[in-house]
């Protein structure tokens, strides 16, 4: 089974249908890892009708809540270029300390099988839901829920790919030697007639973890490309 069907599995179906996620063997993707010199791939979008409204409907100077210093998405998060993640591992959390914005977040580890695990947030970042994460073989998976509606992709071509209030999306962490990857499916039938599901590449770095600061009266403003439908 490929990573992109055990992501729509882990979304749908791992409770009826008797999955078991494996803990045994964790992988290793303790370090720094930076965007700069990644790639930022996404597949094939197919949007409903209220998808297609929503990104024509797409404004970057009132959309855009990053003008606020509020993050769309975890996955704009992961695309912002030149920024660093500082990943540490323990035995019942994994905690990222991202760059951009200074979000860090402290994900318990959970069983994803037993009855409401707990997950956890951010506060005044609601974009960004409420997770939880736990191991599969070689990769750790984050799972989201209760993101406010919005946009999940905010800068390049693929600004005004929107979100609505019921997406759920799962991130899939994977190191192959000094390259964490990253992959994110966003499960949102509101907009998207089938997953969407972006991966991001970060190679592992030796920069120490800045301040960002983030004030609106500095943030870049810069017209974005528009998808195509």
């Amino acid at each position: 089974m490929n990573n992109r069907m055990r992501g729509l599995l882990l979304v749908s179906v791992w409770v009826s249908c008797g999955w078991t996620p494996i803990f045994a063997q964790r992988p290793d993707l303790a370090g720094g890892w930076i965007r700069n010199g990644g790639t930022v791939t996404f597949g094939e979008w197919r949007l409903t009708e209220e998808g297609q409204r929503r990104l024509d409907a797409y404004d970057f100077l009132t959309d855009d809540p990053a003008l606020g210093c509020i993050a769309a998405s975890w996955t704009r998060v992961w695309m912002n270029p030149n920024v660093l993640v500082e990943i540490t591992e323990a035995e019942d959390h994994v905690r990222l300390r991202h760059e951009w914005m200074d979000l860090d977040r402290k994900i318990p580890i959970v069983d994803p099988t037993v009855a409401d695990p707990p997950r956890a947030n951010i506060d005044g970042q609601p974009a960004l839901g409420r997770y939880m994460a736990w191991y599969d073989g070689d990769a750790l998976v984050i799972d989201t829920i209760e993101i406010t509606p919005g946009y999940l992709a905010t800068m390049q071509e693929w600004a005004g790919l929107p979100q609505s209030g019921t997406m759920r999306t799962v991130e899939r962490l994977t190191r192959t030697g000094d390259l964490l990857t990253i992959e994110i499916t966003h499960v949102d039938p509101v907009m998207y007639r089938e997953p969407l599901v972006a991966t991001i590449t970060y190679p592992s770095s030796d920069f120490e973890l800045m301040d960002y600061g983030c004030s609106p009266e500095d943030a870049a403003v810069v017209a974005p490309e528009r998808p195509l439908p």
